[in-house]
């Protein structure tokens, strides 16, 4: 008996023990990148552990954890919602803020929950890998779980097509560790910067850095928001695996040393779409697939060097489903959608070395799109009935020197940029404009060199209290004359944030921002001419924030702000005197056409921000928003644009239950999009349908209309199973439970057919000019619920 209790006693505690893992905490100076000795204390258990540029925490019970991160002479540093998991040794990164020399004894150090910068004071968001995956509605896709935030908006519950603070998809930009990713969605609208289906991996990801505003100088071509991702550090202890399967897709990932001293480490990723099959057995006329890969290796050198190579590409395919049911919906998507097959690549490499007063950091990458289009009348693929081959590609090579440093008190970064680019666009297109139908034939070939230049400062006064930033930068290309002289393109922003209690600050920047048309405008070609050479400017964007933060107990903070932006230049459309602000919501190609730069806008608003980060198993975000987005006609009157959606508000919560369950609900609420109604009188004609099948746009009534006001909830479940070495969670994850109302106040617009399927002409004895379909209306009045779920594995 005492040989069976003494067995069972082992077995138990090799069991207990096994279901504990560590954790390595690499503490730096923010700016430097120079390594801190510091203190980690578990927020659980008030534990401390020390270190001297790294901290080992050994013997953590599997869970969710916070850290603080504290070091002599600089602000304490918060790690939040770390996964603590079985048997892994897992590694990651704090970087502190030195604290200013004056009166540094009378200073109140505070733990700093959520981040800002002297550049960015305010429209800073930050938001962890965790945080993304338990976000309700978001299926673990970080451009989903931006939702929750202020004054972000989006078209549909099946896309991420971002629109910030009124402005269009296209004033997006996103970097991955200081690299720039062009394209980060599948079926991404070329453009623009939205698709359904975002490319990177949250489980490589520790954080975003999202801003919508207060856009630091060392980033060009910003005016609507930046994302800046950070990739988590690799396994040091051993080769780690996890694997997704799940509804949508198959995913496999691994990461650690890939060398005897653990300098070396990795991370790799592979993905596979199962959305055809999904697609199919729900009677759907189309079948998109996708696959997916990404990996970063890295050496840490012994001087506190970093040397990194990256790489993301995507490999997206489409075609229609012929055994799709037959509704009218389905019936116009087929005759309407091209086949449209995609792929882009991102690679590149980093190198940051650390000096006496700070760090250079030197970055080259190069990436590439290649968008195809086909489309010919009724699917039939004869030459007589082709509408669209479209097929171009945009390849860039960037090179970057950053450079921060220290003199006395004052915190400075300066740099460089180069960009060689190349478009190439080899197309036929047969559309409709305002003025009737036209037919385009491209051959371009456009070699494009941009660079830019950059300044900023920073430093405290009165006593911490007080903290002012100032900076500009200088762009240009060689498109033009109109877009060559960086002088042109001279861009200061200066930022304030001032304490004026221990717990309330004022928070105000102002900037101007320029953004260089995109390729698909700047390379569109006719008669073998750049038709817009001589008429696109750099688009300009001046913006004014100011507002009050306030950070309060358990993690607490609640801000209030507001925002103007007046554009100028904005690419305008000839054709349909139109502005291309208005575009970029739908799959496609945004740009290719005859454009000035006429168009301008204003966007304003005030929004609210309350948010909690995880304590005593209970988190939440509540925002709202309120604003106006205008963009001008043909005339220059402004008028509510396609993204003027004035009220969005979000309630985002959710809780860590016993015996590893976590559930979390999200509810949004966002009032109607201005809707162009449609033409149709042009539309009926049979030489104008037979090109579109579909309705054409009445843009002489420009946004007239007002789509649904659309609410919906979201809510996701989601348990963990922990074992001896490894780790199971299962999730499902519902995106508009209820089935809310279409926000499209336009209907579904076909042919009435005859017997064969041909579409039946009302007068059918009259010229070939006049003849004119009949037309069949169908309103959807409700979206569909989308369901998700799967199994996570980790070992």
């Amino acid at each position: 008996m005492y040989k069976l209790s003494l067995l069972f006693a082992l077995l138990f505690a090799s069991l207990f023990s096994a279901q504990t893992g560590s954790i390595n905490i690499n503490v730096y100076d923010d700016f430097s990148k120079k390594p801190l000795s510091a203190t980690v204390t578990v927020n659980a258990t008030e534990t401390q552990f020390r270190g001297d540029g790294n901290v080992s925490l050994t013997n953590l019970p599997v869970g969710v954890y916070q850290f603080q991160v504290s070091s002599e002479g600089y602000a304490e540093g918060l790690l939040k919602d770390i996964d603590v998991l079985p048997n892994q040794n897992l590694s990651f990164s704090v970087g502190l803020t030195k604290l200013s020399t004056a009166n540094i004894d009378e200073v109140v150090i505070s733990k700093k929950a959520y981040k800002s910068t002297a550049e960015s004071p305010l429209s800073l968001r930050n938001i962890t890998s965790e945080e993304v995956q338990k976000n309700a509605g978001s299926n673990r896709d970080i451009s989903k779980a931006i939702l929750s935030f202020p004054g972000v908006g989006t078209t549909a519950t099946f896309r991420n097509d971002l629109f910030i603070r009124g402005g269009s998809s296209a004033e997006n930009k996103f970097y991955v560790d200081g690299i720039e990713v062009p394209v980060i969605n599948h079926f991404q609208t070329q453009g623009a910067s939205g698709g359904p289906k975002g490319i990177l991996t949250i489980d490589f990801i520790k954080d975003v850095d999202f801003y919508s505003g207060a856009f630091p100088a060392n980033r060009n071509g910003v005016l609507s928001s930046l994302f800046e991702f950070n990739l988590k550090q690799a396994r040091k202890d051993k080769i780690g695996y996890k694997g997704v399967v799940g509804f949508d897709d198959i995913q496999l990932m691994a990461d650690g040393p890939l060398s005897r001293d653990q300098s070396w480490t990795g991370l790799f990723s592979a993905r596979k779409s199962n959305l055809q099959f999904l697609f199919k057995a729900m009677g759907l006329p189309f079948l998109p697939s996708y696959s997916d890969a990404t990996f970063k290796i890295s050496k840490k050198f012994r001087s506190g060097d970093e040397l990194y190579f990256l790489g993301l590409g995507a490999l997206d395919e489409f075609k229609f489903n012929e055994k799709a049911n037959e509704s009218l919906y389905n019936q116009t998507l087929i005759e309407r959608l091209p086949v449209s097959p995609q792929w882009n690549y991102t690679i590149g490499t980093g190198y940051r070395h650390l000096v006496e007063n700070g760090n250079w950091l030197f970055t080259w990458s190069r990436n590439m799109l290649d968008n195809k289009s086909t489309k010919y009348f009724k699917n039939i693929e004869i030459p007589e009935n082709l509408l669209l081959d479209y097929h171009s590609q945009e390849s860039e090579n960037k090179i970057r020197v950053d450079r921060n440093f220290r003199i006395a008190d004052y915190k400075l970064s300066s740099g460089a940029h180069l960009n060689f680019s190349n478009f190439t666009n080899r197309s036929f297109v047969k559309t409709v404009t305002q003025n009737g139908p036209v037919t385009d034939q491209s051959d371009s070939d456009l070699d494009l060199f941009q660079y830019g230049l950059y300044l900023q400062g920073a430093k405290k006064l009165f006593d911490n209290k007080m903290e002012v930033s100032a900076g500009f930068r200088l762009d240009a290309s060689n498109y033009s004359e109109l877009t060559n002289n960086p002088l042109e393109q001279f861009s200061p922003r200066a930022s304030l944030r001032y304490l004026f209690a221990e717990q309330f600050s004022f928070n105000a920047n102002a900037g101007i921002y320029y953004m260089l048309p995109t390729y698909t405008a700047l390379g569109f070609q006719q008669n073998g001419n750049l038709v817009n050479k001589n008429t696109l400017k750099y688009i300009k964007n001046t913006q004014v924030v100011t507002g009050f933060e306030f950070n309060g107990k358990d993690n607490l903070r609640i801000t209030l702000e507001g925002y103007y932006k007046k554009y100028r230049n904005y690419p305008f459309s000839l054709r349909n005197q139109i502005s291309l602000a208005n575009l970029g919501g739908d799959f496609g190609v945004v740009g290719t056409e005859p454009l000035d730069s006429r168009g301008t806008g204003e966007t304003y608003g005030v929004e609210v921000l309350a948010q909690k980060r995880t304590v005593n198993d209970f988190y939440g975000i509540a925002s709202y928003t309120f604003g106006y987005s205008k963009f001008s006609d043909a005339k220059g009157d402004l008028l509510p644009s396609s993204w003027d959606s004035r009220h969005i508000l979000s309630l985002t919560g959710g809780k860590y239950f016993k015996r590893n369950w976590n559930i979390g609900a999200r509810f949004r609420m966002q009032s109607g999009f201005p809707q162009t109604p449609y033409d149709i009188n042009r539309s009926e004609l049979v030489y104008n349908w037979n090109i579109t099948n579909g309705p054409v746009s009445d843009y002489s009534q420009l946004n007239t209309l007002r789509g649904n006001l659309v609410h919906q909830l979201d809510i996701r479940v989601e348990k963990k199973w922990i074992f001896n070495k490894w780790q199971l969670t299962f999730y499902v994850d519902v995106v508009n439970v209820y089935g809310s109302d279409n926000p499209s106040a336009l209907p579904v617009i076909g042919l009435e057919r005859d017997a064969s399927g041909n579409g039946i002409i009302h007068n059918p004895n009259a010229p070939k000019d006049e003849q004119v379909y009949n037309l069949h209306y169908e309103q959807i009045k409700r979206s569909s619920p989308l369901p998700y779920f799967g199994f996570i594995f980790e070992f």
